[in-house]
């Protein structure tokens, strides 16, 4: 049987021919749709300073389809802090998770601004020999972090001058590279203590190290983790910034709610199948994000107490957060209804 269309002197084509061309024809639809979507959305680059739990919620919205939903194709990197701030102020971020440098690049006269709080408070623990008894017993001895201005660094700061003592007077405080670090010096006797996170915190139990001090429960406010951009950025594309917070809101959301969604996402990640592991790093972190991500006023004061430029002393921490975009979705009910759902 022939099929009755015009061909303009072409032979008319037989069903079977058309039944065959059918997959190539809906392949290139398909392909034209997805091309066509893709164009739509807004190109945004941003990052993310550490392999650690603490970063679930981004690493939900980029493998959920979050940030595509909010109209976004984010390009997400791992990348130091330190790096991503020189990135964010050459102009080759948009987003960043930076840690003090960026408070320093402040002082320094750029325009910079904290827009979500991740965590607002130190969620970290101090491990230590057996033998310590407490806090004070590390007068003399030795105290590890990661890399210089760390928030494990700036944790160790906090703690010596709330227990009186000073770093390189009274306790050495050692730089090493990462966790993994910190537990294999502190085991091996190079330390005596160590400040560490989740999952780390359950290898040094198992290890038979000591809890010294649960500083999440002591709840010293500092911008743990954070996301920034600059005051340019914010100015000329308050729109992307606007769905980005959106997208990172909703993303939390299910970070906060769902524990098995979330616990695979940290082990795809962190690449560990470790059940004990994940279970340790989503507890953790679950008491510690927050259902509105303000960026906390008194966290970033502690960063300006500890910031090694005098005007550090007299700025507000005002000066660096704009929390306007947060202010505006909760305000709108986004937030609520999000958590009706």
């Amino acid at each position: 049987m022939l099929v009755q269309i015009k061909t303009f002197g072409m032979k008319p084509m037989r069903d079977n021919e058309i039944t065959k061309m059918l997959p190539a024809v809906l392949l290139a639809i398909c392909v034209s749709v997805t091309t066509a979507r893709s164009a739509e959305l807004i190109p945004l680059r941003a990052t993310y300073a550490a392999i650690g739990g603490a970063f679930a919620p981004l690493w939900i919205a980029q493998d959920k389809g979050v940030f595509n939903k909010y109209g976004l194709a984010v390009d997400l990197k791992y990348m130091l802090s330190a790096t991503g701030t020189q990135a964010l102020l050459s102009g080759s971020m948009d987003i960043v998770n930076p840690a003090t440098e960026l408070i320093e690049a402040g002082l320094g006269g750029a325009r910079v601004a904290f827009i979500i709080g991740i965590l607002n408070r130190a969620v970290f623990s101090v491990y230590s020999k057996p033998d310590i008894r407490q806090f004070s017993d590390l007068r003399g001895k030795i105290l590890g972090v990661t890399v210089p201005g760390s928030t494990t660094d700036l944790t160790a700061r906090i703690l010596l001058q709330q227990a009186g003592m000073a770093a390189g007077k009274d306790v050495q405080v050692t730089h090493l590279q990462g966790m993994p670090d910190l537990i294999t010096a502190l085991t091996q006797g190079r330390i005596d203590a160590a400040i560490i996170s989740a999952p780390t915190t359950l290898k040094a139990r198992q290890a038979g190290l000591k809890e010294l001090v649960d500083i999440t429960a002591k709840n010293i406010p500092m911008i743990h983790a954070g996301l920034a951009t600059t005051r340019d950025f914010i100015k000329t594309n308050p729109d992307k910034v606007r769905r980005y917070v959106q997208a990172y809101i909703e993303s939390n959301k299910i970070a906060r709610t769902d524990p098995e969604t979330t616990k695979q996402i940290i082990g795809k990640y962190t690449k560990t199948e470790n059940r004990e592991d994940l279970d340790e790093t989503y507890n953790t972190y679950a008491k510690a994000w927050e259902q509105v991500p303000y960026v906390s006023a008194a966290a970033m004061q502690t960063l300006l107490n500890f910031s090694i430029n005098p005007a550090g002393k007299t700025a507000k921490p005002e000066q660096f957060i704009d929390n306007s975009f947060v202010a505006e979705l909760e305000k709108s009910g986004f937030i609520k209804d999000l958590y009706k759902q």
